[in-house]
């Protein structure tokens, strides 16, 4: 669907979605063919600070990037801030922008007419750093392709989506509870272990889906009562390391969804995170995405019936110039955590549609958001419908970014990505980054429980938290 451009004085604008006879055929072709869809969520980065250079030359792409970008400003105690290009993408950053609902609230910064004026970044980052005239406050600065060389790659080769929003104006726990369940009963990040709720691996489970979780550190659901247990003792939660060897495995079957993880940055950890969540640096994240593409690729028969769809939690504080989408999300009735209603969504975030059937250097622009997820998994795997909440989003499903009535067949039109570039931290010293109580919380109740199995499986959990 084409759109109008919008700059950062974008009024509100309905959400539509046209679909042809053509392109409903095209689709349930395409939709039959796919045999596992695997998704991969990071952190914390906007459209424009990772992807809104493809708008700019020498790429000049159709994309609704940094183009105009001479018109992107944020004001500051009566000082403007334009964007601008960073620096290493292999250096620690300065900070990790405040990302809360308050703060982007901040950042998108509504008026009284409903419009957004997405001047708000700056103002929002002064809250952990002072603002002086002469700073290029990092929040306003993107990355070209030189720094980042898998976004690159896959940008070329496959296609992305410049209309992906995160579901609700908030930060991380409850936008990937949006991206599993449809819905959240916490408006804010919360410092105790998450209440139990309906996720889509219950879903599936229900519909008789074969799923399977693959995760380079300790999987996000750790931090969610009665899963802190599962994770642990569940052969479906896998180490990464596991991947290429059962994506190679044709004596069992595969499993119809896969979700795989990166090592995140507010987690224990020994080795580098690769979640691209500040401060940490993109390169790990970059590094991560390609090392997922090449495993996946191994298996020539299964990588023609795949889709693998990439993307990003939130915003994480970074400036994006695209008003968010006037789409309404209430708690749900009797949630222990009575929040007011979102009224729009929140900024946009990358996202990467990777498969046979994505034309080279496609870009999507139907609006979607992460229950665009659990929408294309109910309309491949199941009965097209995965709840009210979830059926009655006014988001696309992913299908209509599926161009192609066939795969792309032979070795040339699926080149090995770019070598790994930049330098990747192998190890961290645990104890110097904060962590969230939550995965003290998890970490405290499943030793409790199970002692044997957390040590086995997490030892870094044990050694972080001194159990």
């Amino acid at each position: 669907m084409k759109r109008k451009k919008t700059r950062h004085s974008a009024s509100p604008k309905p959400s539509t979605h046209r679909h042809s006879a053509k392109t409903t055929t095209k689709k349930m072709q395409n939709l039959k063919q796919i045999e596992t869809i695997f998704v991969l969520m990071f952190e914390n980065r906007s459209f424009d600070h990772m992807m809104g250079y493809l708008g700019l030359p020498p790429y000049s792409r159709d994309v609704e990037g940094l183009q105009n970008a001479v018109d992107f400003t944020n004001d500051y105690n009566g000082f403007e801030y334009p964007t601008f290009r960073l620096g290493n993408p292999d250096q620690k950053l300065a900070d990790d922008p405040p990302h809360e609902r308050e703060n982007i609230a901040t950042q998108i910064d509504p008026k009284g007419d409903g419009s957004n004026t997405m001047k708000g970044f700056v103002r929002s980052y002064s809250k952990v750093r002072e603002i002086d005239p002469s700073d290029k406050p990092m929040v306003m600065g993107y990355y070209s392709a030189q720094d980042v060389p898998a976004t690159h790659f896959f940008a070329t080769n496959y296609g992305i989506c410049d209309h992906w929003f995160t579901p609700i104006p908030t930060g991380t726990q409850p936008n990937r509870l949006m991206a599993m369940s449809g819905y959240t009963l916490n408006d804010k990040n919360q410092s105790l272990i998450l209440p139990k709720q309906d996720l889509v691996y219950d879903w599936l489970d229900r519909n008789k889906i074969t799923w399977r979780v693959y995760h380079q550190g300790i999987p996000f659901f750790t931090m969610m009562d009665d899963w802190h247990l599962n994770v642990l003792t569940d052969n479906r939660f896998r180490g990464y390391d596991d991947f290429q060897d059962d994506v190679l495995n044709t004596d069992e079957p595969f499993p119809q969804v896969v979700f795989i993880e990166p090592r995140y940055t507010d987690a224990p950890h020994f080795e580098a995170p690769c979640d691209d969540h500040a401060p940490s640096p993109i390169t790990p994240g970059q590094n991560f995405l390609k090392r997922v593409y090449s495993d996946l690729i191994t298996n020539w028969d299964r990588w023609l019936k795949s889709l693998l769809i990439v993307t990003y939690d939130e915003n994480g504080g970074f400036f994006d110039h695209v008003a968010p989408e006037n789409i309404v999300t209430k708690p749900r009735n009797g949630v222990k955590w009575n929040y007011g209603p979102f009224n729009t969504t929140g900024p946009r975030v990358p996202a990467y549609l990777i498969s046979p059937f994505v034309k080279p250097g496609a870009i999507y622009k139907g609006v979607l958001d992460h229950t665009s997820i659990l929408k294309c998994i109910a309309t491949r795997f199941g009965n097209g419908s995965y709840s009210q909440e979830v059926d009655a989003r006014p988001v696309g499903d992913i299908w209509g970014a599926l161009e192609l009535d066939a795969p792309r067949g032979d070795d040339a039109d699926f080149p090995p990505p770019p070598s790994d570039a930049g330098f990747t931290p192998g190890t961290f010293v645990a104890d110097t980054d904060p962590m969230p109580h939550a995965f003290k919380d998890a970490v405290t109740k499943a030793m409790t429980a199970r002692r044997a199995d957390a040590q086995e499986k997490f030892p870094e959990l044990v050694s972080h938290f001194n159990l």
